[in-house]
């Protein structure tokens, strides 16, 4: 599913930038960075940053950086990516942390780039809260107030299909492609089903 998403951004090995914000042990990178000319990326946990670095085997000139996302847009420069990407990143419970993290990902991205970005889906965990009250003697709710929901034992917002269009809407883009992505949870040790835009 992510290779149609990065295919709807039609990236150039020749002139497309990637950013990856909040990129983790460089996962992304390793299976789409041959179709852009150049890759930026960043995560806060520098032993994330360093296996990324030391096991990074594409041919494209990649930067890697320990910063955290809001620092992106002063680390890499505004308007640098083609793509940006922000996978798994936009969960936390605080709702000014995530619009600071959504301002940062429309802050490095071209006005006729394109942002792929992975959160957590609301309906996913109702329909995973389902299956889990099947089994409890008393039932718990899916969430807490503004879809904030625990998942093994980690507070994460999840975000609706309608808020999440809503939201992308808000920050002056229009969504190209809206699906679900299977993610293999145990690899990246995060959680479950994702939309993406």
């Amino acid at each position: 599913q992510l290779r149609r998403f990065v295919s709807a951004a039609k990236p150039s090995p020749k002139k497309s930038v990637l950013v990856d914000l909040g990129c983790g042990t460089g996962t992304f990178v390793q299976k789409f960075g041959k179709h852009f000319r150049k890759v930026l990326a960043a995560d806060f946990a520098t032993a994330v940053v360093k296996k990324a670095e030391k096991t990074y085997k594409g041919a494209t000139p990649a930067t890697w950086r320990v910063a955290d996302v809001k620092d992106c847009p002063k680390l890499f420069g505004e308007r640098s990516a083609d793509l940006a990407v922000c996978l798994n990143v936009i969960t936390s419970p605080s709702a000014a942390r995530r619009r600071s993290v959504w301002q940062s990902v429309k802050a490095v991205t071209k006005p006729s780039g394109h942002m792929l970005v992975v959160v957590p889906s609301a309906e996913s965990c109702e329909m995973v809260t389902e299956f889990e009250n099947r089994t409890r003697k008393r039932p718990k709710p899916a969430f807490k107030k503004g879809g904030i929901a625990e998942r093994g034992d980690i507070w994460q917002k999840h975000f609706s299909r309608d808020e999440l269009i809503s939201i992308v809407n808000d920050l002056g883009f229009s969504v190209v492609r809206l699906g679900a992505v299977p993610y293999a949870w145990a690899r990246a040790a995060l959680r479950r089903a994702q939309h993406v835009t």
